[in-house]
């Protein structure tokens, strides 16, 4: 019971974390808005070109990592606010009645929870391509139907230049997001909260220069840090939870293990198999049930990846006989264990480990890890489910 209240302590916590920067930015838009609005000709023009070049920085950023869930969120954004200007030129201050107003307001909330709940992928993969068509696709369609709101009977209430029934919209659609950040937070997610909520803003004062330009700005901010911080969680971090990356592990051997530790160096048996039968997505929905069966266990360690098929856990002050003797409890759980997906189905499997020790002949943890990973390879062609010493 208290380790549970552990937990969901240290969520709410990791939560607060994530929201920090986003929610700021979005506080910080507020309060510029209401404090000084209306702005100045010169002001609001600042604003737009630091809109403009940040959001031309965070679009590079986000190419040259491939992170799609974020870069098609920001070209949305982009587009929406170039779409307002150019309506305003149009139709002047009547243009939050006009059909294509209406029909914005009406069609973007609909993509940004679409794109909330796509899965994060690199956006290299095919499945990107086809959105991206689909989008391209949308665009023209929007374009045709946008004249249909033309029929919709004009309701005079609203809220600024936001109808009424579409800020009803924004905040039925925006409700999933929240509730999802408060179950699921990742770094990506809660930032795509703020930034949406940022992009409502914009809306809502879309009548106003000073309101369109101060939301719209702090949509790109909060994307732009998200990304950055993304970046480097990513950097240290591999995508199964808490597991850190390789990177990392060296990083943190070279300054803040001791002088004695041990590694264990573990792989699933039968990965080439597994992969084929299971699939990419099951096969990591399987490596992290393992990893978190083993934090279950009575052992401090801290666990990082090596490569796509290993993993290494990591027990400070402790000798290669000691560890040996955790990682064979290790084996047994796992090979004792039955792993349950989502759809029901089960799966038994083993792995193997091969436990070293870093001795005074090792310059540094890459030797370490080297002849560890060396020594796995070899015993791995010939036996399964056992742990041995390198």
């Amino acid at each position: 019971m208290i380790l549970k209240k552990a937990e969901n302590l240290k969520y709410i916590f990791s939560t607060i974390k994530s929201s920090f920067l986003p929610a700021f930015f979005l506080f910080l838009g507020l309060l510029l808005f209401y404090s000084q609005n209306p702005f100045s000709f010169t002001f609001s023009a600042v604003m737009h070109y630091s809109f403009l070049i940040i959001t031309a920085f965070t679009t590079a950023i986000l190419l040259i990592s491939g992170r799609s869930k974020p870069l098609f969120s920001l070209v949305l954004g982009i587009v929406c606010y170039f779409i307002i200007n150019t309506l305003k030129i149009k139709y002047g201050s009547e243009f939050s009645s006009s059909a294509e107003f209406r029909c914005l307001c009406f069609v973007l909330p609909l993509n940004f929870i679409f794109l909330y709940f796509l899965p994060q992928s690199h956006l290299s993969q095919p499945r990107n391509k086809y959105l991206l068509f689909g989008l391209l696709v949308e665009a023209v369609i929007w374009t045709h139907i946008c004249p249909l709101f033309n029929n919709v009977p004009h309701i005079e209430i609203s809220l600024e230049a936001m109808p009424l029934w579409a800020c009803t919209l924004w905040v039925v659609l925006l409700a999933p997001l929240a509730i999802n950040i408060s179950f699921k937070n990742t770094i990506i997610n809660t930032g795509l909260f703020y930034a949406d909520s940022a992009l409502f803003l914009g809306m809502i004062y879309a009548d106003t220069a000073s309101g369109q330009t101060t939301f719209f700005l702090s949509f790109a901010l909060i994307l732009f840090c998200v990304t950055l911080l993304h970046l480097h969680h990513s950097y240290h971090n591999d995508y199964l939870e808490n597991v850190g990356s390789k990177i990392a592990y060296l990083t943190q051997a070279n300054t803040k293990f001791p002088y004695k530790y041990t590694i264990a160096l573990f792989s699933i048996d039968n990965h080439d198999k597994l992969l084929k039968v299971l699939g990419s997505k099951k096969l990591t929905v399987l490596e992290q049930m393992v990893v978190n069966r083993i934090r279950e266990l009575p052992y401090e360690m801290s666990l990082y990846r090596y490569n796509d098929e290993e993993l290494i856990m990591v027990f400070k002050n402790e000798d290669a006989n000691h560890v040996k003797e955790f990682a064979e409890n290790i084996r047994r759980n796992i090979a004792a264990a039955e792993f349950v997906f989502a759809t029901m189905k089960s799966i038994k499997i083993t792995i193997s480990v091969c436990v070293s020790e870093k001795t005074r002949k090792d310059l540094d943890a890459n030797e370490v890890t080297e002849r560890t990973h060396n020594a796995l390879q070899k015993n791995h062609r010939f036996n399964c489910n056992i742990v041995t010493v390198a």
